[in-house]
């Protein structure tokens, strides 16, 4: 039996350091996922990153600062990175491949930002037959113009939970 594959969306320098849309409680938010990745790697679970990019003079430039995984969460040698250049994790990336080469057709996702990627990838894993577990306390956003970090995260809880997704709290995992 396949285990399911912890997929961390975009928790890179330059969008949780980032002063002018600081992301909510990022610090409880990589607190959690680290929890996560242990409970994982202690059972042998797949565990992927997944890193944003983005064009030339961007916070997210490849192969910048902004654009490396953050060195607060628990990066292993191990550990699969996969790169995207859209809010889609799966659109034009290896991660469908690399999820059926493990066998995997469970996901538990967590990450950064709710609104975008998250959403777009927890849509996208369901309409891919994926049994999905977004981590309702595993992800999160800065305000935007219109809604409050939390209000928006609120919101794509109940709307991913009602429908694409089965809503878990990171301590409410397991990874067997």
């Amino acid at each position: 039996m396949s285990k399911p594959a912890l997929i961390i969306i975009d928790m890179q320098v330059g969008i949780l350091e980032d002063p002018d849309f600081p992301i909510l409680q990022a610090q409880q938010l990589i607190d959690n996922i680290n929890h996560l990745i242990e409970k994982a790697r202690g059972n042998d679970a797949l565990i992927i990153f997944i890193r944003h990019t983005e064009a030339v003079g961007s916070p997210l430039e490849i192969h910048q600062a902004g654009w490396q995984i953050s060195t607060h969460l628990q990066l292993h040698s191990s550990d699969l990175v996969i790169d995207k250049y859209t809010p889609d994790s799966f659109y034009k990336t290896s991660l469908r491949d690399v999820l059926d080469k493990h066998d995997v057709k469970h996901l538990i996702i967590t990450g950064v930002q709710s609104e975008y990627c998250i959403d777009t990838t927890c849509r996208s894993a369901f309409a891919l037959g994926y049994g999905t577990i977004l981590i309702e306390d595993g992800h999160s956003t800065c305000d935007s113009n219109s809604l409050l970090a939390d209000q928006i995260i609120k919101h794509h809880n109940q709307v991913l939970g009602n429908w694409f997704v089965t809503l878990r709290k990171h301590d409410m995992i397991d990874f067997d």
